[in-house]
């Protein structure tokens, strides 16, 4: 595990090794796929273009407990959770609540 401290976390893990997770009776609860999480992708900047995207609002920077970063997202069930986008912009309110209501008004 790598952490970057107010960055980002970072974590690299073996889909194997959540199969075995999700099958192992010890643990105290049943885990499912939506317990683990898994990115497929990346995309690197400079940290100039970096920089000049979030001047631009094409990103924002947001202080993420990680309750809320790894919090069980599935959607699947009676209680559907929100997706984490959605959790953060209302989390962080103001401004970035009304994007995220105006990104789903236009969806």
């Amino acid at each position: 595990t790598k952490v970057i401290p107010s960055l980002v976390y970072w974590f690299i893990g073996d889909p194997a090794q959540a199969q075995e997770a999700m099958e192992d009776p010890s643990l105290d609860r049943v885990m499912t796929g939506f317990d683990f999480k898994f990115f497929v992708q990346s995309t690197i900047w400079s940290v100039k273009d970096l920089d000049k995207e979030v001047k631009d609002g094409i990103w924002f920077p947001a202080a993420v407990s990680k309750e809320v970063l790894f919090k069980s997202r599935d959607r699947m069930g009676t209680q559907k959770a929100k997706p984490l986008w959605t959790e953060i912009m209302e989390l962080m309110g103001g401004e970035f609540q009304t994007i995220k209501d105006k990104f789903y008004e236009e969806s």
